[in-house]
Order: C-alpha cells, then structure tokens, then sequence
C-alpha cells in the first residue's frame, strides 16, 4: 500500500490577481501533522510549446528569440504562448506558430505535457511537433510581444543545445523530443 504523500488545504487567500499574476497563500496540513503558512502557489494558465521543422531534405527549425525580463537578457527559443480558456492545446500550439512565425504546420503530434515548476506553479506546457511546416504569412504578435524569427539547420540546433544554446527547460525538452522522433 503507497503512503499518502498529499498535502491538505485548510485555507487560501489570493494574494494579487491580474492577467500577470494569480498568486494565492495557502495554509497547508502535511502528512507528518506539520502546519505550513503561508504556502506561496501562481494559478497559472497552461501553454503550448511547439518546435517546428520544415519539409525534408532540409528539416529546419523555426526558433524565435526574445527578451525574457526574468532572465533580463534575449533567450533563443521555441514559439510558444497561453493556452486560452477553452482552447484545445493543439489549437493553440498551431495558433501561437502561425501568430508568431508565420508559419503553418501540415501536422501537428502532440509530445508530451510537462510541470516546469510544480513546486509552485499550476501550468503545464503542453508540448507539439509542428510537422512539414511552410511559411504562409507574416506574424502578428500580442501588443505586449517583440521578437524575431530565426530558422537554422538541425545541426546548428545540436550544437546550441550541447552548448547551452537553449536556457528555458521546457523548450529543451520539447527539442530532445522532437530530435528523437524527427532524427534531427
């Protein structure tokens, strides 16, 4: 029989709520009879993370780079973005591609959902590949988006990430992935 491991909340206060923010403190009973307070947890939505490649024989990667303030420099990346009430993840994925890049995928294979911080954070990354994808138009970003897309060959995308090329973990993860499936 698996011990019970959970913890149980005996009371939640939000601390500040905006379209930023959701960050409750929770009062929380351990199973060792243990009393927390405050336990600090961001109610976030979930996102899609997609890594695109191109048609063969090239099979690009269609990356984009942008300012992250919490790193406070420019950060190579995945295209990525929230996931909206109600939206389908792979709706989403296909959506945030196309707003972002401009580029549209002939198909899109889930990979797999991951926590990047489940100690304090509800989302989850819902993680795509964006097969075959083709350049259909331009992009059209949020008024508070400001980035730059950048296609390299699948060997450069090797190198970045043995080198540390790629600093969000969840968009390393998504590539790995992505390099297993696609033999990139």
């Amino acid at each position: 029989m698996s011990k019970n491991l959970s913890w149980k909340v005996l009371s939640e206060e939000t601390i500040i709520k905006d379209p930023w923010i959701d960050l409750r403190a929770s009062t929380c009973l351990l199973p060792n009879g243990l009393t927390i307070s405050p336990f600090y947890v961001n109610h976030l939505p979930n996102f899609a993370v997609v890594v695109a490649v191109t048609p063969d024989p090239e099979r690009k990667v269609v990356l984009v780079r942008q300012y992250r303030h919490g790193a406070g420099k420019v950060l190579l990346e995945l295209p990525a973005g929230c996931i909206e009430a109600g939206e389908e993840p792979e709706i989403a994925a296909a959506r945030e591609l196309l707003e972002e890049t401009g580029y549209k995928a002939e198909k899109m294979e889930y990979l797999f959902q991951l926590a990047p911080n489940a100690t304090n954070c509800t989302s989850y990354a819902q993680c795509y590949l964006a097969w075959d994808v083709m350049r259909v138009g331009d992009i059209h970003l949020d008024e508070t988006e400001s980035l730059e897309v950048v296609v390299l060959e699948s060997d450069k995308v090797r190198r970045l990430m043995q080198e540390g090329g790629f600093e969000q973990a969840v968009h390393v993860a998504a590539l790995y992935r992505a390099m297993e499936r696609v033999g990139l």
